[in-house]
């Protein structure tokens, strides 16, 4: 079952992921300070962690961030425990698999299954993910990424996103180089521009052995050295840095969005940051989607959120389309008016 209890046994039984991470307590404080200091874990939580942290008390560790009631809110605790199952399965296909396209895939697949799979009890967590293709019809080159994220998140009645372009690298090393050229620029410059954009790593080294994929935004790289960056101090967890964005993008007051990431008022803004019609050329794609539920959710449930957002894709593939003056055969599109973006 995906939930936060097995995925730490299943972590620590195969010495990968979370485990990995806990194992040695200086890198889990490293990797995980996104978790306490955007407040992300209640203060007495944070207490605890970093005391056990302290004296190497792995179990301590353990007992603490497995529960529902150290995180400030359902959201980030619901996808902090998701993710990390998913990055879980992940840990060790950086050493098995040798092409990035086969590491996208799958981590795109196990997202999906994962967050669609988690069962928390009690309170809706209101969290769903949006993951679109940007490997495809050669949005690589336009937008320096292989794939994006929106969250969908709640906050009481109202409902926020938040969207990010991953350009995703296999670290052999504990250097990697992140200038590679995207069309007539680069993968950082278009990542950098984007103003979301981030490089995801999948750890291929043994250095340690059995870490999840970790991220960095690309501007922090384009003002350090982006051809020398560490995958492990220079980035965070993954599922740590998904757990604060979906908590930030909730907050009262600004900022709404961790380096990286944007925040969006609508679906659609939301899909329009993760395809941007201004792009010369750009692809609108279709989406995976993941939503998490407190039971399971019926099929028939499931297969309508899925379609709330083919919907919004769709008008914004369209929309996109007209506004290069391309129009569907038979659609009827011919006779429509350019869609405004204002």
């Amino acid at each position: 079952m995906n939930d936060p209890a097995s995925t730490l046994a299943r972590s620590v039984l195969r010495r990968r992921g979370i485990a990995a991470l806990i194992a040695r307590s200086g890198l889990f404080g490293s990797l995980y300070r996104l978790l306490w200091g955007l407040g992300v874990l209640k203060p007495q939580a944070i207490y605890l962690v970093q005391r056990a942290l302290g004296v190497s008390d792995v179990h301590a560790v353990v007992r603490t961030v497995v529960r529902r009631g150290a995180f400030a809110t359902d959201r980030s605790w619901a996808i902090f425990w998701s993710v990390t199952h998913a990055s879980m399965e992940m840990a060790g296909k950086g050493l098995a698999y040798t092409h990035e396209p086969e590491l996208n895939g799958a981590y795109m697949a196990m997202l999906r299954s994962s967050i669609a799979g988690f069962a928390p009890r009690g309170r809706h967590p209101a969290v769903a993910c949006i993951i679109g293709d940007h490997a495809t019809l050669g949005n690589e080159a336009r937008s320096g990424s292989d794939f994006g994220l929106i969250l969908e998140v709640g906050r009481g009645s109202e409902q926020r996103w938040v969207v990010c372009l991953l350009q995703a690298k296999r670290a052999t090393t504990r250097s990697v180089d992140c200038r590679r050229a995207a069309g007539s620029a680069t993968q950082l410059d278009r990542l950098v521009a984007s103003g979301i954009g981030s490089f995801l790593f999948y750890h291929g080294h043994g250095d340690p052995a059995g870490l999840g994929p970790t991220v960095a935004d690309a501007y922090s790289i384009a003002v350090s050295n982006p051809a020398r960056v560490d995958p492990v101090t220079q980035a965070d967890d993954f599922a740590a840095r998904l757990a604060a964005a979906a908590d930030l993008v909730t907050r009262a007051s600004p900022p709404f969005a961790l380096p990286g990431f944007g925040a969006a008022s609508s679906r659609d803004a939301a899909a329009r940051l993760l395809f941007n019609p201004n792009l010369p050329d750009i692809e609108v794609n279709d989406v995976l989607v993941a939503r998490i539920s407190e039971d399971e959710m019926k099929p028939e449930k499931a297969a309508r959120f899925e379609q709330e957002w083919a919907i919004v894709i769709d008008e914004h593939r369209r929309a996109v389309e007209q506004m290069r003056g391309i129009h569907r055969k038979g659609t009827g599109d011919d006779h429509e008016q350019p869609i405004s973006w204002d």
